[in-house]
Parts: structure tokens; sequence; C-alpha cells
């Protein structure tokens, strides 16, 4: 997001500095090199839970987790790609590369979270309950359309930041279209944070309603308590690039490596382990699977010939 930033900052200096750098800052190849090798735990995890575990019947498969494997992928790219930069601070397509991996890795964790949630929400009801029909804020929205809303607006979020560094980039980060394109880019990031906070509140909302009616199962409740959880993680995560980049390139957060590693990857690798503590995969019913018609009747007829 502020590649063409740093990029217009940097190309003063060339002339006079060879040694210039996209980074503010040396930063550190053995940190990079621990995240990227950290991030491999719960990509294995997830990958055994989605897929291994499935194949040998240990759990249901849930589709709509798999987006948390493919964040793994992501972040893990995203660090490796950083391990590169870190010896070669001129490269800026490597540097541009790490970091939309390390921003596109929350968005997949939250959208999973969007779909899980509107699952939960269909298996309290009814069995001939039309999923078409069911709606929830009071009426005022399908649950169909949860997560479809909230994916919509973190994606509308990611493409306004990008289309703010854009218009500051044209006027190479001076003047009006300077203050015009980071003012873009920090309505993107604050979208971006209010989008998951309200749907934390749509959790909350719901949590109370269950728990009131009784229509709550154990492993339901404990889903639900690590969506709290990594969502905690979210929110300190969307709160830190905000705060970036409200601050300015001069800021000491723009100025110096260990926030972006304390206050981005470390909360990013804890809500990856606490969804995968809290893995739907090992708590919730079949009820909830959400297994298209299709697939059903495919494996049951599938069991039903072996047994033959």
């Amino acid at each position: 997001m502020y590649l063409y930033q740093r990029q217009e900052q940097r190309r003063e200096t060339t002339s006079q500095d060879e040694d210039w750098s996209v980074f503010f800052y040396k930063p550190s190849l053995p940190a990079a090199i621990v995240f990227a090798a950290l991030y491999i735990i719960p990509f294995a995890y997830h990958l055994y839970i989605s897929f291994v575990a499935y194949r040998h019947g240990k759990y249901f498969r849930y589709s709509y987790s798999v987006p948390l494997l493919l964040a793994a992928i992501v972040e893990i790219n995203g660090y490796s790609q950083r391990v590169a930069s870190t010896q070669s601070v001129q490269d800026i397509g490597t540097f541009a590369t790490s970091q939309t991996m390390i921003v596109l890795a929350p968005v997949l964790v939250c959208a999973s979270l969007y779909i899980l949630l509107s699952r939960i929400i269909l298996s309290t009801h009814l069995e001939d309950v039309n999923e078409k029909t069911t709606r929830v804020l009071s009426g005022a929205l399908k649950v169909t359309w949860l997560p479809k809303l909230f994916i919509t607006l973190d994606v509308g979020a990611m493409l306004t930041q990008g289309g703010g560094s854009a218009v500051a980039a044209a006027g190479e980060w001076k003047g009006p279209l300077e203050e015009a394109g980071t003012g873009i880019l920090i309505g993107g990031l604050a979208l971006q944070l209010a989008t998951f906070a309200v749907f934390l509140l749509v959790v909350i909302r719901f949590h109370c309603n269950a728990l009131r009616e009784g229509v709550l199962e154990q492993g339901m409740l404990k889903v639900i308590h690590g969506v709290y959880i990594a969502g905690f993680f979210i929110m300190v995560r969307s709160i830190f690039r905000l705060i970036e980049f409200a601050w300015g390139t001069e800021s000491y957060i723009m100025t110096h490596e260990w926030p972006i590693y304390v206050l981005e990857a470390v909360p990013m690798f804890l809500a990856f382990m606490v969804l995968g503590w809290y893995h739907p995969s090992r708590w919730l019913p079949a009820s909830v699977a959400g297994e298209s018609k299709a697939r059903k009747w495919f494996a049951s007829h599938r069991w039903r010939n072996l047994s033959q």
C-alpha cells in the first residue's frame, strides 16, 4: 500500500546516495526467517485437519475453513519474500510482493470467519427453515448475505487503500494529491477496521440471543469463544495498521521494525493458533458442515456401495 510512497521518497536521494533502501530501517534477516518458519505450523495443522483427517474419517470437512489454509500459505509466502527483501533492499518487486501477501492474509482469515458465522446461525434453526429466508439483525439481512456483505466490504477496503496510494503517487507524494491520497488510504484502513468491528458486534448479538433461547451446543460455544479470541488479535493488528499510516512516514512506527512483528506478525500467528484449537472440524456437528446436496448424495452412495 505504501510502496509508491517509499519509492518516490527514495528516488530523490538515489542520485546522491546509491545505498538507498525500500525500508526506513535496517531490516532483520533472522526475524523474517523465524516468522516464515513459524507460519508453517498453522499451515501444516490446517492442512491436516481439512484434508488428511477428513480422508481418514476423523472429522467432517468444513469447506469454508479452506480460506484459513490459504491464508497460512499466503503468510508463509509473505515472510519468505521478506527474507529475500532484507537481502536485496533495493528490489521493489520483492518488497511489494511481501507487503501484499502480509496484507492479504488477514482478509482471507476474516472471510472464513464470516462464512463460519452464517453456517452456525443457520444450524441453530429448525431443519425445515429455508436458507434463503432466514434473516439476522432484526430481519434486516438474509443470513446467506452476511458473508457476502462483509467480504465485499473487506475487498472494497483493500481497493480503497490501493487507490489512495495510487492517487498520492500520481502527485509524487507532494502537495494536494498527497493529502488526498493519504486520506483515501486511511479511509480504506478505517473501513476495514469498522467492518470487522461490526462483525464482532453481530457475533455478540447472536451469541446473547442464542444463549437466551438455549439453541447453542457446547461445541458451538467453544468455536464462538475462539472467534472472540482470534477477533481480538485481528483487531489489534487492524488498529496498528490504521495508526501506522495515520501517524505518517516519519513516525516511530514507520522508522522501526519491531512494530511490524509485534503488532502484525505475532497477533496474526496467535489468531491462527487459536482458530486451530477451536477449529470447526473439532467442535461443530455435521449439521454445520454446509456440504452441498450433491456431495452428500455422492458420499452416502459411495459408502453404501463400499459396504456391499
